[in-house]
């Protein structure tokens, strides 16, 4: 396991694991995973931030750890990612949706 931890699958992330920019800078955390159920592919994630839910799509992931999710953005292009869709219903994994 390295400082940043042991790279996982988007199966395994957890609900409030910090999301850190290409700078190392933490600008948010999961707060849900988007997938398709069948194909097992993942679309991107829903993150929490401090201007509400956003979106980062899969090819903006650069690497996923016990400890952290590491995207490839700037710091500014953090700051126009989408919203998330409030009305919209996402194909999520159940167990990061519990409580919400």
């Amino acid at each position: 396991m390295t400082e940043d931890g042991t790279p996982v699958a988007y199966t395994v992330l957890r609900k409030g694991t910090p999301v850190t920019s290409l700078s190392g800078r933490r600008f948010g955390t999961v707060d849900r995973v988007i997938y398709d159920s069948k194909g097992d592919i993942l679309h991107g994630i829903i993150i929490a931030t401090a201007a509400g839910r956003r979106v980062v799509a899969r090819n903006c992931i650069e690497r996923m750890t016990t400890r952290q999710v590491r995207c490839s953005l700037s710091d500014e292009q953090v700051g126009a990612l989408p919203p998330a869709p409030p009305g919209r219903r996402l194909k999520t994994k159940p167990w990061l949706v519990r409580g919400i």
